[in-house]
């Protein structure tokens, strides 16, 4: 293969991997529901927010310096029993059906995940765990009430937005 072929496949496959990795902008529907990252219980490392479009629900994680992300972990349920956890009601983050790892660490991510089954106007159950790197190492959730567990864990809620027309 000449170097002229190899490097039109090589461009072709960046090019294929950038379009599929970047997804085009989506027009969000209704209002955001924005909460902090709590990283150590108490440490402000930067926020969670989620939104929908018509297809999508996205949990975008965004960290404060000098906070970056190394892992990030999410469940989705429309019942708090929805989302994985111990019989004693601790969440078990590496049992969550979205994660993602960062080599070099990152200080935003956003999973999207298809709207599926889950309807305008349905709440949901959200519990968004992170792993964090700054001054330190911590572990982070994003802010809400505590699940029923001995541990510091929380969650939160959304409600999935209509985007208009009949629902």
């Amino acid at each position: 293969m000449t170097k002229t072929v190899k490097f039109a496949l090589l461009l072709s496959t960046l090019v294929l991997f950038a379009a599929w990795t970047a997804p085009a902008q989506a027009t969000l529907c209704g209002t955001s529901t924005n909460v902090t990252l709590f990283a150590g219980q108490t440490i402000n490392a930067g926020s969670v927010t989620v939104s929908n479009d018509a297809n999508f629900i996205y949990v975008e994680y965004a960290t404060t310096a000098p906070w970056q992300l190394i892992e990030a972990h999410l469940a989705i349920a429309s019942t708090l029993d929805g989302i994985p956890q111990t019989h004693k009601g601790n969440p078990i983050p590496g049992r969550f059906p979205y994660t993602a790892s960062f080599n070099p660490e990152v200080s935003d991510y956003v999973f999207a995940i298809p709207l599926g089954t889950f309807n305008p106007g349905q709440s949901l159950f959200i519990a968004a765990h992170a792993v964090v790197v700054g001054s330190g190492s911590e572990t982070g959730w994003g802010a809400g009430p505590g699940f029923p567990g001995a541990n510091w864990a929380t969650y939160f809620q959304y409600t999935v937005q209509g985007c208009g027309g009949p629902e």
